[in-house]
Order: structure tokens, then sequence, then C-alpha cells
């Protein structure tokens, strides 16, 4: 389906601007190039709605909703690209290239620690600190749009066929690292937060651990162009030798020009050689990506290493139409990317490549340029529950294991104690940045932004947040 043009929705929003076009039959850069976008029908643009509360004159106000109502996340793009640049650093930052300790060279008996875990929910289970990454799992759900030009290309797409191909790319790239990245993130405390604000490439991200147990983890991320949230809960399956980890939850796409809903699950991950051999993960199930104004989707199937043996690797899935007609092929691989062509062969494009690892990047965790950056000391951030004010996450990073330990013993037993008191007063948990919505399109509830963190940063107000550390 052909999407329409900024035109057509600016006359319905009573809007006269024109915007030019060009012509496009590949991406284009979302923050500067104009889109030629084809009329296939008409559609009424959802109210624009501020994600902000503290505006400049002139600037819509965001009006929170009840618990109960559903969620419609879109936003004035305009409204946005003010408030960026009040978030934004007046000059770009450099980001370091390597942590400042390289990783441990862990001599642990594992099997030691798996034998007292079997049978039980692992993530109610403290696991020793030389098990982790510097990272906390508030952070590492940001890994999930690392490759953030394919949501810029996506919301720049002339059709729905094109957007749908750029969001199954963007649904494989979250993988790249799972071959040599084995070591676990730092639970989230019931609180913690963390933000970016991604000058460079214009979008902004807040998450929440918004439930403890069970572990739930809330994402948003927004830029003029589009909107992308998630919800992640997840149940482990642990068998000894293996560990199979089943995300539970939709992640969610939609863009700001037309209000087009996108929504896909993510595969299931299973790790092996827990006790015996080298470390190893492999993924399985279909991804599903559904547009649900059009019907149209693309469908992506991963195959686990039983089932493939060697190409357990390789992914092949289609674009369909709203008629179940397959419109774009697409190949690749989760470790090195995808490219998408037509049914007959013709017009290859390729939709993202991985890029290489940082050097030495076995002693750095495996992490990415990108992944490096997350966890980097920054002033701006004011937030007292962002997660780079993690003590124990900071100590591991400086290579202070011992200390790090001791830290995260004080964190969860500190935890502990603030459940208890609240089950004593009878107090219910209830997250400071995200509330239960209502989707209509996935007819699902979740955890959404309630648009009040930037509000709270450009206030300096940080009164309603927890003590957590």
């Amino acid at each position: 389906m052909s999407l329409p043009t900024p035109e057509l929705l600016r006359r319905c929003c009573g809007e006269t601007d024109s915007v030019g076009s060009s012509d496009e039959d590949e991406f284009l850069d979302a923050r500067s190039s104009p889109l030629e976008l084809k009329i296939s029908e008409s559609i009424s643009r959802p109210t624009e709605n501020s994600f902000f509360s503290l505006v400049p004159k002139g600037v819509p106000v965001y009006q929170p909703r009840p618990v109960s109502a559903e969620y419609d996340p879109i936003c004035n793009p305009d409204c946005f690209h003010d408030f960026f640049k009040m978030l934004a650093p007046q000059k770009p930052k450099s980001y370091r290239h390597r942590l400042p300790f390289p990783r441990d060279r862990s001599t642990h008996n594992l099997w030691s620690i798996i034998k007292n875990v079997l049978g039980k929910d692992i993530t109610k289970i403290a696991l020793p600190v030389h098990l982790n990454e510097p990272l906390s799992f508030t952070q590492r759900l940001v890994e999930d749009i690392e490759y953030v030009e394919l949501l810029d290309r996506a919301a720049a797409a002339t059709t729905v066929a094109k957007r749908l191909a750029c969001l199954a790319a963007l649904s494989s790239s979250c993988f790249v690292t799972t071959l040599s990245r084995h070591s676990k993130p730092f639970n989230p405390l019931l609180g913690e937060t963390y933000e970016l604000v991604n000058q460079e490439q214009g979008y902004c991200v807040i998450s929440e651990q918004v439930s403890h147990h069970p572990p739930v983890t809330a994402l948003h991320a927004e830029s003029d162009k589009w909107v992308f949230w998630e919800e992640y809960k997840l149940d482990i399956k642990f068998r000894g030798q293996w560990i199979k980890v089943v995300p539970v939850g939709l992640v969610h796409f939609r863009t700001k020009e037309d209000g087009f809903h996108y929504s896909w699950n993510k595969p299931h991950t299973t790790i092996h050689n827990l006790i015996l051999g080298s470390l190893w993960a492999d993924h399985e199930g279909d991804v599903v990506i559904n547009c649900h104004q059009t019907g149209e989707q693309a469908i992506v199937p991963w195959q686990n290493y039983a089932k493939v043996k060697q190409r357990y690797r390789e992914l092949n899935g289609k674009v369909l139409d709203a008629k179940g007609e397959v419109q774009y092929v697409l190949h690749g691989a989760w470790d090195k990317g995808m490219v998408r062509r037509r049914v007959d062969g013709s017009g290859v494009k390729e939709l993202w490549r991985a890029l290489d690892p940082v050097p030495n990047a076995e002693r750095q965790y495996g992490f990415t340029q990108f992944a490096m950056r997350l966890n980097e000391v920054d002033e701006t951030v004011t937030c007292p529950t962002d997660s780079r004010k993690r003590p124990d996450q900071r100590l591991l990073e400086e290579g202070d294991v011992d200390a790090a330990s001791d830290e995260k013993y004080r964190l969860e037993e500190k935890q502990r104690a603030a459940r208890r008191l609240r089950e004593a007063r009878k107090e219910k948990w209830k997250p400071r940045w995200f509330d239960l919505y209502n989707d209509p399109d996935t007819h699902t509830t979740y955890y959404a932004y309630n648009g009040k963190y930037w509000d709270s940063k450009l206030r300096g107000d940080w009164s309603s947040s927890p003590d957590i550390f």
C-alpha cells in the first residue's frame, strides 16, 4: 500500500505549508531529505499530542491520560524539535573506545553455581557479580535501536512494504553480538531508569524497570519522525547445560507523518554449553511484523541449529501485501546483515550491515562501540535512579570485583527492605515514568511512557524518584 503525502495530511489538519518532493527509489535520510509519497487514499491524522508538559510558548501541551486509557504515542514533531534542542548538549561529545579496565579472565567454577539453582526461577537468584557485564538491562535494551538509521529509513519509506523491510532488518540487528557476548547484564533494581539523548542521530530514550517479580523493563524512544516503544519481560527455562530465554511482549513503531502503527515479536534464544565447552547461542521462532492500518506484514523465520545445522544464522523472510502476495524477499544473517530484493530477483538493496567489533572485543565484554558509550559518565544526567549512577556496576567496570560484589549485595538487601516496608504499609509499587495502557491495535495492555520524564529533567525536579542506590 502507498502512503498519503505530507501535503495531504496537512490539509486534513488544516495546515497549509507545502513539502517538497524528490524521486526516491532508495532510502532517504529522514532528517534532511524531503519525501515523495504516493497517494492511494485519504486518511485522518491522529491528534498531535506532545509527550512533554513543560513547553515553550505556542507548543501544544500533553494531557496525561488515565491508566485505563488507550495509548496513542503520536507527538507533534515541532514540539519534539524544540525540546530536543533544550535536552541535547551544546557541543558534540566524543565517546570512549574502551572500558577503564579490561574484563577479568574469570576462573570461577560455573558448575558450582549452576547446580545450586537448577529447577529454580533464575530471575529470583542473586548470581555472583563476576558473571555480569558492566551494563544494566535498562541500558542493554537500548541496544535494540543501535542501528537507529533503520528507523529513520522506515519513516522516510514511500510504501508500507519498504517500511516493513526496514523493520525486519532492525528486528534482526538486535542479535548481532549474541555469538560473542555471553556475560549477563545487571538485573535492574525496581525503579531504576536510563536516559540517552543522542545528539548526533537526533533521538532520545528513556527506560524504566517497572516491575521486579516478574522483571519487566519498559522503553520509549523518539525522534521528530518516529516513536519506538516496547515492554520487555521474559520467561526463562533453565536445564543445567542450556538456558532458553523466551521474550514476552511486543515491540512497537509508529511514524509521526501518517500515524501508521507497526508491532512485532522477538525470537526465542537458547544459550548452550553452560557447563562444558564454549558458550554459543542460537535463536528460533517466526518474527512477524504487522502494519495494523493496512494488514500488510513481514515474516522472518528464525531456525535453530538442531533444524538447519551450520545455516542456523541465516534468515530468509518475505514482505506480504494485505492479500498475502509477496512484495519483497529478505535474505541475510542475524550476525552479518540483511538485503531485500523483488520476487524476480531484481532490485537487490542492502538494508543493514553489522559494524566491525571494537579492538580486543573479548576483553571489552564483547561490547560494540555503541554499547561502550552507554555507561560512560555523563554530567548532564541528573536523575538519581539512572543506571550510570549504580555503584556496583561502576565498580565492576573499574575492575574492583570484590567491592562490586559487596555493593551488589547491599543494593539487593536495600531493595528487599523497601519491599517489606511497602508490604507492611499495604502499598503497591507504581512506576514513575510509565503507566499501563490499552492498545486497541494489538489488543494488549502494557506499560508505555506517560510523558513526564523530560519535563522533570528540564525542571530539575526529581522529588518523585525513589532512593534505590
